[in-house]
């Protein structure tokens, strides 16, 4: 309750920044009009309830429409899967706020009102070019995405009750809720480039019993249990910090990034483009590990008998409440490890960054480099006692891998 109203809270200046916006008279920053836009992308994917799966697939299909339709204006690279170039003059900006307003109104109509709004504000200032041309390109980018993710698979979805009789290494749902696991046909998603959803599957996670999973195990005990005398103080910022949707993480350092760095309406639409498919291709890659291994969460491995049954769940205790799905790989380390990999190639490791969360009561959090900000992430979820080492390394493995392969097949400048 109090996530939803953090996200509201800032829908809610989300708004008053297009007001404030359109009531001045300078003309917009052209590369503002992506980040601006995928920040509105994000809050009205919170505020429909869409978990990290769905949110990445979304602002995913917006940055494509943003990309193709600014591409077909500007043809500055290849396209992703739309290219018609307009007969004459168009706005590239018009192109922008179009294509990501058209895919939102038709993944959440029930927000239209507002997304409306947003579009008349942000139309208000353009001066590139004749709008309405512009606006015709970016609907019928975002209509070409649109079609070509309306048989993707993420839709319906299921949960998953666990094994009847589950045994030692097995996932079955945990406390506080004891929630069944949620999106168990993600790994089956289409993705948005790699060539199947196990194209880059991890190994196995270690046997049970074998010396490098009790030496994890015995790691997420110590310093993952919410009296631990292990964990620092800063450990648990750590782990309190990052424990928001992932997501979230990647947009708002790619949205600081592009702002620090003022790139230009074509490197923004590229680069969000990339990074947003790289991260909804780890969600679908990473899901595909989890129901296709089962692996048990410490919390469980570490409150069972020897047979792999759970009486009760008072032996020990994770700082963090445990996600409604299986273990292995690290969704969230995958995840940002995607997209931060994605943005060293543009702007480099050496970045300082000053992030925020959604957790409650949280300061913001400074970083050096976008490898720190991989390696504090990763290791969140051992602090929160929530994944072991094994399981954070494997994953952010696999975002490598993704994030190389969307940088050598995805669009590119020509």
């Amino acid at each position: 309750m109090k996530h939803t109203f953090i996200f509201l809270s800032i829908l809610a200046l989300s708004i008053l920044s297009f007001k404030n916006l359109s009531a001045s008279n300078k003309a917009i920053e052209p590369g503002n009009l992506v980040i601006q836009w995928n920040l509105l992308t994000l809050k009205v994917a919170k505020k429909a309830n869409q978990n990290s799966n769905l949110a990445s697939r979304t602002a995913a299909i917006e940055a494509i429409a943003v990309y193709d339709a600014v591409n077909s204006i500007k043809h500055f690279g290849t396209p992703y899967h739309y290219f018609v170039a307009p007969t004459g003059a168009a706005s590239a900006q018009a192109a922008v706020v179009q294509a990501a307003h058209d895919v939102l109104v038709n993944y959440f109509p029930n927000q239209k009102e507002f997304i409306d709004s947003a579009l008349n504000s942000s139309l208000q200032n353009i001066t590139d070019g004749p709008i309405e041309n512009g606006q015709k390109i970016g609907a019928a980018a975002a209509a070409d995405i649109i079609a070509l993710r309306a048989n993707d698979g993420s839709s319906p979805l299921t949960t998953y009750a666990g094994p009847a009789n589950p045994g030692v290494g097995v996932y079955r749902p945990t406390p506080g809720k004891f929630a069944p696991g949620i999106d168990v046909e993600w790994g089956n998603v289409k993705p948005f480039l790699l060539k199947d959803a196990k194209q880059f599957l991890p190994e196995p996670p270690p046997a049970i019993g074998s010396d490098e999973y009790k030496k994890a195990l015995a790691e997420v005990a110590e310093i993952g249990e919410i009296k631990s005398t292990k964990r620092t103080e800063d450990q648990t910022h750590i782990a309190q910090f990052y424990k928001q949707d992932a997501e979230l993480t990647v947009n708002e350092g790619l949205r600081e990034l592009a702002t620090i760095h003022k790139t230009s309406l074509e490197e923004n639409a590229l680069i969000f483009a990339l990074v947003d498919i790289a991260e909804a291709d780890a969600r679908i890659e990473i899901w595909g590990g989890k129901y296709g291994y089962l692996f048990w969460r410490p919390v469980t491995a570490l409150n069972a008998s020897e047979d792999g049954s759970v009486k009760d769940y008072t032996k020990w205790t994770p700082l963090i409440n445990t996600p409604p799905h299986p273990s292995y790989p690290s969704g969230h380390s995958a995840t940002i490890t995607a997209g931060y990999e994605i943005l060293k190639k543009f702007f480099g490791d050496k970045n300082r960054l000053e992030l925020h969360t959604t957790t409650p009561g949280e300061p913001n959090r400074i970083v050096a480099s976008l490898s720190i900000l991989e390696w504090e992430n990763g290791y969140s979820r051992v602090y929160g006692g929530i994944h072991y080492p094994f399981e954070n390394t494997a994953a952010q493995n696999v975002g490598r891998k993704i994030a190389a392969y969307v940088l050598a097949n995805g669009p590119k400048k020509n």
